[in-house]
Parts: structure tokens; sequence; C-alpha cells
């Protein structure tokens, strides 16, 4: 699957392809004069003025799909590494297990 996205003054707009060569081929109508006009292989169409068209990324989302999956496992080592300084911390331990919890006791008879 391949992503064409078109930002169109301050809006994106995504384009998606099933093959590599389509996506090429509208990536390459972007580049000429004149009116814009493209179909992706989803039925999204988009017509414009090439001259409103500011920028342009094309994106091969197996590869992306990786860069995902490796944010995802940095993320999940992070937070075991902030877990396990959490647990090492004093101050942060005697927070997570509250405060003491005072009972009333009976001394001689007496309330204390």
């Amino acid at each position: 699957m391949h992503s064409l996205t078109l930002i169109i003054g301050m809006t994106a707009w995504q384009l998606l392809y099933k093959s590599k060569e389509t996506a090429d081929r509208a990536t390459n109508n972007v580049l000429g004069p004149g009116e814009l006009d493209l179909t992706d292989d989803f039925g999204h169409r988009l017509v414009c003025k090439r001259e409103a068209v500011v920028g342009v990324m094309f994106e091969d989302m197996e590869q992306t799909k990786l860069a995902h999956v490796e944010r995802a496992v940095h993320q999940a080592r992070t937070q075991n590494l902030a877990q396990q300084r959490a647990q090492s911390d004093p101050a942060l331990r005697m927070a997570m297990q509250g405060p003491a919890v005072l009972s009333p006791g009976i001394n001689g008879g007496r309330m204390f």
C-alpha cells in the first residue's frame, strides 16, 4: 500500500494506492502545470489547481508500518524503564504505598 499526501493550503489530503506504480503515476501528475485531477484506488478524487499544492509526501506504508512498530517497542521499553526507576525511588515508593493506616487501640482501658 502506498500513500500520496498533498498539502493544499493548511489541509493535508491523503490518497491511497495498492501498488507503487499507480502511486508513482499519480505523483508524476502532480508535477506539471494546470489543473490537478487525481483519483486513488479507493474512490477518493482530488481536483485543484496545481499552484495550490504547497507540499507532497509519498509514503511506502509497508515501510512506515515497521517504523510504527519500532516506535511502539521503544515506548514500551521507555515505560518499563520508568517503572523500574519509580520502584527504586524512595519518595515515589512512599507515595505509591499511600499514608500509614492508624487504628485506635486500647491501653489500660483508655483510648489513645
